[in-house]
C-alpha cells in the first residue's frame, strides 16, 4: 500500500520499496503507487514501473496522509492513466461533518461516525466518474450491503474487493476487541456480513484482499478516536477463508478463483494465477480438514497479534511453492528468500 511513510508517490519511493522487497520477500510482490493532486502529471509513467500493481487512491481520510477527496482530483486521476485504479471509497466530506458522531473511549462509535451512506455516497461519485471518463476501477474491502447492491448494476466498470474480517467479525468485535477491531472501512453489524457473503456468492464480489494493516500494540491501545485503525491479515487469509469452506460459505473453486485466477483477470499479472503451461508454479498446499488454532504467538508479523487470536479453524495451509521451489513447509521457511517484482501485461504493453 502506498501509505506509508515516505508516502509511495514518486518514482524515487516507489523504486526503493522495490529494491528493498527484491530476495527479501519469500513471495513475489507488487506495490500500488499512490495517486494524489501533486503527482496527477506523472502517474501514466509511474503505473508502468516494473512492480507497479496500478494506482491507488483515497477518497477518504485513513491511516497516512494521503487524500484526494474532491471529484475533480479523481477525475483528473483517472483521465490520466490507463491502467484500473484502485479506490478507498468513502466521503472526506461526510466524514468531516460526522465526526461528532464518535465517542471517546468507545469504539464501537467508529462504524457510526464511518455509516454505510458515507462508503455508498462515495461509491456512487466513482462510478459515475467511471463512466465519464471511461475508465475502469477497483473498489477496495466493501463493507456495506448496500454498495453491493448498486455495484451489482456497475460491474462493466467496477470491479469488487472483499477481505476475511468483513466475511467473518461483525459488531460483537469491538465488545470482545475494543480498539483491535477498528479499522477503515469499518467492520459491521451482522446484516452487512451477510449481504457481503451475498455478493461472495453471487458473483458481484470478484477478490479476497487482507488490507493488511500490521499497527502495534501501542498504536491501537491508545484509547479511541486517538487509536489507530487496522489490522494484521495476510498471515490469516487462508486459515479463515478455508474455514468458511468448511462451514459451505463457499466452494474451494470459488476460493481459489478469488485469490488467484480473480487478480490475474483484473490486474494482468503476467504467468500467474493459474496452474497451466507457461505459468509460474505458484501453488499454496493445503489441508482441508486439519483443525488449527490461531494465536497471537503464532503471528510472524512485528504487530504480534491477530484479531483471531483463539479462534479455532478447519482448514490449514502446509506449504508454499513459489516458481516451483518450495518456500514454506509446515509452518516453517525452508529456502532462502527470493521473492522478485511481479510482472503487468498492460504495463509491458504500454511500456
Amino acid at each position: 500500500m502506498p501509505n506509508t511513510n515516505p508516502l509511495t508517490t514518486s518514482r524515487e519511493t516507489f523504486e526503493a520499496k522495490i529494491a528493498a522487497g527484491t530476495n527479501r520477500m519469500h513471495c513475489d510482490f507488487a506495490f500500488y503507487i499512490g495517486g494524489t493532486h501533486e503527482n496527477v502529471g506523472q502517474l501514466a509513467e509511474l503505473e508502468k514501473l516494473p512492480g507497479c500493481a496500478g494506482v491507488k487512491v483515497f477518497m477518504g481520510s485513513s491511516t497516512g496522509s494521503l487524500l484526494v477527496a474532491d471529484d475533480d482530483g479523481v477525475e483528473a486521476i483517472l483521465r490520466a492513466i490507463s491502467r484500473r485504479a484502485a479506490f478507498h471509497s468513502e466521503d472526506e466530506y461526510m466524514l468531516e461533518q460526522r465526526k461528532h458522531l464518535r465517542v471517546p473511549g468507545d469504539p464501537s462509535s467508529h462504524p457510526v461516525w464511518r455509516s454505510p451512506e458515507v462508503a455508498l455516497n462515495s461509491t456512487k461519485r466513482l462510478v459515475e466518474l467511471a463512466r465519464k471518463t471511461g475508465k475502469r476501477i477497483h473498489v477496495l474491502h466493501i463493507s456495506t450491503g448496500e454498495e453491493i447492491a448498486y455495484l451489482a448494476d456497475h460491474k462493466d466498470v467496477a470491479s469488487v474487493e472483499v477481505t476475511p474480517h468483513h466475511l467473518t467479525l461483525d459488531e460483537t468485535a469491538y465488545t470482545k476487541l475494543g480498539t483491535y477491531a477498528q479499522m477503515n472501512l469499518p467492520v459491521r453489524d451482522k446484516a452487512h456480513r451477510e449481504a457481503i457473503w451475498g455478493g461472495v456468492q453471487n458473483g458481484v464480489a470478484d477478490i479476497l484482499g487482507s488490507d493488511h494493516a500490521p499497527h502495534t500494540r501501542e498504536e491501537k491501545d491508545h484509547a479511541y478516536p486517538d487509536s489507530h485503525s487496522g489490522m494484521t491479515g495476510v498471515q490469516t487469509l487462508v486459515p479463515t477463508m478455508l474455514d468458511h469452506v468448511n462451514a459451505g460459505k463457499l466452494s474451494s473453486a470459488r476460493f481459489v478463483d478469488m485469490s488467484s485466477a480473480g487478480p490475474n483477470r483484473l490486474f494482468g499479472i503476467a504467468n500467474k494465477g493459474r496452474i497451466a503451461v507457461g505459468y509460474d508454479a505458484d501453488l499454496t498446499i493445503v489441508d482441508l480438514k486439519r483443525r488449527e488454532t490461531i494465536t497471537n504467538e503464532w503471528v510472524k508479523s512485528r504487530a504480534g497479534w491477530t484479531p483471531y487470536d483463539g479462534v479455532t479453524v478447519t482448514g490449514w495451509p502446509v506449504g508454499t511453492i513459489v516458481r516451483g521451489k518450495t518456500v514454506m513447509w509446515q509452518g516453517e521457511l525452508v529456502t532462502p528468500s527470493t521473492g522478485q517484482p511481479m510482472r503487468f501485461l498492460e504495463a509491458l504493453a504500454q511500456g
